[in-house]
């Protein structure tokens, strides 16, 4: 799945890449994880555009990419959660 996702001054494109969502199990002790649940979610940036202080583009290369990935990852990961939440009420 690839998405949009707009952060500060880039809108990037995101694959996901992987994505597991274990609903919670209250009657397991075994871990907190399966007890209370868990979702994850991985994904590499595609390319990106960087908007500069007057709004033009510029196409961002392979290495600015990763970085942006790197620095923003918890921002990223969050706005693809909510997308994917999104589509699904959609369909639903």
């Amino acid at each position: 799945m690839v998405f949009d996702v707009n952060v500060e001054e880039y809108t990037l494109k995101c694959e996901v890449t992987y994505m597991e969502e274990v609903a919670p199990a209250p009657w397991t002790t075994t871990s907190d994880w399966d007890a209370h649940g868990y979702r994850e979610l991985e994904f590499s940036v595609v390319s990106g555009l960087v908007f500069d202080e007057d709004g033009n583009p510029s196409e961002a290369g392979r290495n600015a990419c990763a970085a942006i990935a790197e620095k923003f990852a918890e921002e990223i990961e969050e706005e693809l959660w909510r997308q994917i939440e999104a589509a699904r009420e959609d369909a639903a």
